[in-house]
């Protein structure tokens, strides 16, 4: 895992605005039973880190001024208006702390699915899935085979195997991750393709009777 430098800002003299004129973002480094650090993030750093994918649940090395530090990216603060990021909290984390993370849900073989082969569509109930877990058995990423999924099938949380000593934070249903739905299309054209019928019929009577109106209204004309 790549380790990062970081200044300690509790040793370091400067505004949030000169920082992040600087290229720096400031935050902060908390966690049970220890006292806070203030630290500056390299922003393009930072940046990388956030568009790597599991960003929400994964562990980052520190180096704080010779220090090693573990933590896990908790929240990150914009700014109202540029939409600039101005500040993050890091949660300081050992192998056996405790943490609550979302992770990516990843589905295989959809090139040779048969429900999706047969026009079905994979419909996403949950794309994370919230789980408790220790903070060095934090799973990259979940994954589903469709290899034999068909129209109709529900995969549920009871589908997917999950490390040894990670759980999902809802414990008290089987709920449901995706679902395979029969196609649309289809269906859609019918519906089309009988409101246009309907609606051809409906002014074709509406000019037939249109027409006897008339043709009674000739004959009813004194000689």
């Amino acid at each position: 895992m790549e380790n990062f430098k970081v200044i300690n800002r509790s040793k370091e003299s400067g505004s949030t605005k000169s920082l992040l004129k600087n290229g720096m973002v400031p935050g902060i480094i908390y966690g049970k039973n220890t006292i806070p650090t203030k630290i500056a993030f390299e922003n393009k750093a930072l940046q990388k880190l956030m568009h790597t994918g599991g960003f929400y649940s994964k562990i980052i090395d520190l180096d704080v001024e010779g220090k090693k530090e573990k933590v896990l990216p908790k929240q990150l603060q914009y700014d109202p208006v540029s939409d600039k990021l101005i500040h993050f909290d890091f949660l300081r984390v050992q192998n056996d702390t405790k943490v609550t993370v979302e992770v990516l849900v990843d589905f295989l073989n959809k090139e040779t699915c048969p429900g999706l082969k047969k026009g079905g569509v994979l419909n996403l109930v949950r794309r994370l899935v919230e789980l408790n877990c220790n903070a060095n058995k934090i799973p990259e990423k979940l994954e589903f085979d469709l290899v034999a999924s068909d129209i109709g099938d529900a995969i549920k949380i009871s589908n997917i195997i999950l490390p040894e000593g990670v759980v999902p934070t809802i414990s008290d249903r089987d709920f449901v991750i995706a679902t395979l739905a029969p196609p649309t299309v289809e269906v859609e054209t019918k519906d089309t393709e009988e409101d246009t019928e309907t609606t051809d019929k409906t002014e074709a009577g509406s000019k037939e009777g249109e027409a006897d109106k008339k043709e009674e209204s000739s004959q009813e004309k004194p000689k």
